[in-house]
């Protein structure tokens, strides 16, 4: 995240990317508007790294525009895409959550826009505005379950899986 530089959007330019997106659907444009001021825009080029497995961040991502593919590094050192991501959909959500290393790669398959809170900026905003900063962590909390039993379930079909 060192190297991607931001995009210099006022709150309310930045809400009105959020409300591009699907993931807005559960906010009135007035809560948009407030999770504009705890956002920061950021617009990439194909190929570009937005983070790199092991790195130490505390963000998540919400894709406005663009592709992101998350991939994984095999055991023998090659990278294996697990999947790739587009508009509305979020990413990094973990680190935010737990601040540990990433457990993937992000890059843009594709001039990208994106939007992305720091857990900092979840933490001032449970401070101001604690029922938006609670709708927003079920919001992350829910898909993180959706994801983990997606998992689970590729898991159990695995080849050579036993339970």
């Amino acid at each position: 995240m060192d190297k991607l530089k931001p995009v210099n959007y006022s709150s309310l330019a930045v809400a009105e990317l959020i409300d591009q997106t699907t993931w807005a659907n559960d906010f009135t444009w007035e809560e948009i508007k407030i999770l504009g001021a705890y956002f920061t825009a950021y617009e990439v080029d194909k190929g570009t790294v937005i983070f790199y497995e092991g790195a130490r961040a505390d963000y998540m991502g919400l894709i406005v525009k663009g592709r992101v593919r998350i991939s994984k590094t095999g055991a023998d050192h090659s990278v294996i895409p697990l999947v790739v991501l587009s508009e509305s959909q979020t990413f990094g959500e973990q680190s935010l959550i737990d601040g540990e290393p990433r457990s993937g790669l992000a890059e843009a398959m594709e001039p990208t826009t994106f939007v992305i809170t720091k857990r900092h900026q979840l933490f001032t905003m449970a401070k101001e505005e604690p029922d938006l900063a609670f709708r927003v962590l079920w919001k992350v909390s829910h898909l993180l379950s959706q994801r983990l039993r997606h998992t689970s379930f590729k898991l159990v079909d695995a080849p050579g899986s036993k339970v």
